[in-house]
């Protein structure tokens, strides 16, 4: 797995400071993206968008799915992601779960949506995305990591200027309460409303009574084998993997080797067992994750 830059985690460093002509252009390529597009506005169907400032690992697709089991059952409602191969495991996770639209562009999408006759549509990413207009925006948090030094890439990790966090309706911290982490948000937008949230694993009771090889390609791979070991999973060996890894046949062989030879089971993530061929689903564990959102029904009507 690529492991964030240390850098990243703080203010002033050299290498930051070093890089931050790079993030000049990274920031002007923004701008001239935003300026070459126009607006669409779909007045017939609503759009929240959930996204975020720190490049991946933000946990956007388990709430999309959250605020789409919430809402189903009242609106007609449908997920939408841009079409990228190299995020097949979301695609795939989302297909599975939800009403699921993706094509190649984000308003292809959303006119689909619109034939189909969705009220509400929940993007996976797509903030900065200026192609389209939305009605609700979502900043996702990681508790830990925040926003890190604070810069755009490459000198830090946010994928646009942390005083963007003016253009969001609602920001959701994924972790334990951080007054600090509160405080810049407030910075920089007043009138936002801020929740915290945390995983709970579902069926973790069938988990206890052997020991695990955890594996897992996502954004935050550390945190994954904690919330097992928080659950009293016994996690014996670790193997981590990019985000949006797409496993082959010879990676999960692999695996299957390396737990036998230590007489462990296999465990990973339910997105990332959706992405492995389903000849090896019965050789592999998988968590069933709930996203708890403190004041669920506040939360939720301020996207309704």
């Amino acid at each position: 797995m690529k492991k964030i830059p240390n850098f990243w985690k703080k203010k002033n460093h050299l290498l930051s400071v070093f890089l931050y002509p790079l993030s000049l252009l990274y920031l002007l390529a923004i701008k001239l993206n935003k300026l070459c597009k126009k607006f669409f506005i779909f007045n017939d169907i609503k759009i929240v968008c959930v996204g975020n400032l720190y490049l991946g690992g933000t946990g956007k697709t388990p709430l999309v799915k959250k605020i789409y089991d919430e809402i189903k059952n009242k609106k007609k409602i449908c997920v939408i992601k841009k079409y990228n191969k190299n995020q097949i495991d979301e695609i795939k996770y989302l297909d599975c779960f939800t009403d699921f639209i993706t094509a190649k562009s984000r308003v292809k999408a959303i006119k689909k949506a619109k034939i189909k006759g969705y009220e509400l549509a929940v993007l996976d990413d797509g903030m900065q995305d200026y192609s389209f207009k939305k009605n609700i925006s979502i900043l996702c948090i990681k508790s830990r990591q925040g926003f890190g030094n604070e810069t755009i890439l490459p000198a830090g990790p946010l994928r646009e200027r942390i005083k963007n966090i003016k253009k969001y309706n609602l920001a959701l911290i994924n972790g334990d309460k951080r007054k600090d982490l509160e405080n810049t948000i407030k910075k920089y937008n007043q009138n936002i409303k801020i929740f915290y949230s945390k995983y709970k694993i579902i069926n973790h009771s069938q988990f206890l009574n052997n020991d695990y090889l955890a594996f897992s390609g996502i954004g935050d791979n550390h945190n994954f084998f904690e919330l097992l070991k928080e659950n009293g999973i016994k996690v014996c060996k670790t193997k981590e993997f990019e985000d949006h890894y797409k496993f082959r046949d010879s990676d999960i062989l692999n695996l299957i080797d390396l737990s036998k030879k230590n007489n462990l089971s296999l465990i990973t993530t339910e997105k990332n067992f959706f992405n492995i061929n389903k000849k090896y689903h019965d050789k592999i564990n998988y968590v069933k994750l709930d996203l708890i959102i403190n004041d669920l029904e506040k939360f939720i009507n301020e996207i309704d």
